[in-house]
């Protein structure tokens, strides 16, 4: 037999059907009541809930999205000449560079470079031009520095100049300049010797400002002006600029000596005694001391009215002390 048509109001009537039984079979379930076990259960089946993973994006829905795996390989596909046809290639590894590999190849680049500037020929010192040298000459500094071959990266200016200043008290100062690649300019000032003070065995050279430095070299003049002594009266003084210890005098006995040496008679030897001062062995055959050096003029006036004393009297002293003015007196031979 032939199955009937169904007609829309039909099917109407049957789904109409078919939800109340369902509905009436729902109510007549027995619900769970709300217990503190029924809670907990269901909590339970709250945290047991497995993630879903969708495509595309549901508004409302938490998504967890795949992970896409990092491409580190580039495919070629070359075109033939018919169309439609291509061929594939190898692929080819993609080199990714980090910051981490960058900063190493800049840390080795700045290494070699270094290396490179501190044994190049090109940056080694060639050659040290001195400036202002009179009594000195440059060979002997430049074997006192020995910088020569030195990378000029190497050579500190600051430190070249104290120690010049420290084994050659006689320059007054010293400038020390760096031209690239390879070439030290230095430029002293040297002090002008006024007069020679000979201690014992050894020859120093006195400037105006008292500065004494040994005698060097061989040919250079000396001062005709020779102080004879067995000490200094200043051992020690310190150079503000440089904070080193030099051998110096004081002013006032520098000054002192120039004065009185253009007094005493020609021929006459100065010399000097740390406990009675300045003095002089006078070419007649006796021995002055001078004492302090104040009241220059009128000692020499009270020495003179004594030296005619003695002429007068046809005494041959063997000392005249001028020491004190108000108690000059002289001594005779026995």
């Amino acid at each position: 037999m032939k199955a009937k048509p169904t007609s829309s109001a039909d099917f109407l009537k049957t789904a109409s059907i078919t939800e109340n039984a369902w509905t009436r079979k729902e109510r007549n379930k027995p619900r769970l009541r709300n217990t503190g076990s029924g809670r907990r259960r269901i909590a339970e089946m709250e945290t047991r809930r497995v993630p879903v993973l969708m495509r595309g994006t549901v508004s409302g829905l938490p998504m967890a999205t795949p992970r896409r795996a990092t491409n580190t390989q580039r495919r070629l596909e070359v075109p033939l000449g018919v169309p439609g046809v291509e061929i594939r290639l190898p692929s080819l590894v993609q080199i990714q560079v980090g910051w981490r590999m960058l900063s190493a190849l800049l840390s080795f680049g700045l290494i070699a470079l270094l290396y490179l500037l501190w044994t190049a020929p090109l940056f080694k010192v060639d050659t040290v031009n001195f400036q202002g040298l009179q009594r000195i000459r440059a060979k002997e500094i430049s074997t006192e520095l020995d910088i020569e071959e030195q990378p000029i990266f190497a050579v500190d200016p600051q430190l070249i100049r104290e120690k010049l200043i420290a084994q050659f008290p006689e320059f007054r100062s010293v400038e020390v300049n760096l031209q690239f690649p390879n070439k030290v300019y230095i430029r002293v000032d040297e002090r002008k010797p006024l007069f020679v003070w000979k201690l014992g065995d050894r020859t120093l050279l006195v400037d105006s400002e008292g500065y004494a430095f040994p005698l060097r070299g061989e040919g250079n003049p000396l001062p005709k002006l020779v102080i004879e002594a067995q000490d200094l009266p200043l051992p020690t003084s310190t150079d503000p600029q440089t904070d080193l210890q030099q051998l110096r005098l004081p002013v006032e006995l520098v000054s002192g000596i120039l004065s009185i040496s253009a007094l005493v008679p020609d021929g006459a030897r100065l010399f000097y005694d740390g406990e009675r001062g300045l003095g002089w062995h006078d070419p007649r055959g006796w021995t002055v001391y001078f004492g302090a050096l104040k009241d220059i003029s009128l000692k020499m006036k009270i020495y003179e009215l004594m030296v005619k004393k003695i002429k007068k009297e046809k005494q041959k002293p063997l000392l005249i002390s001028i020491e004190y003015v108000h108690a000059p007196y002289y001594r005779l031979e026995r």
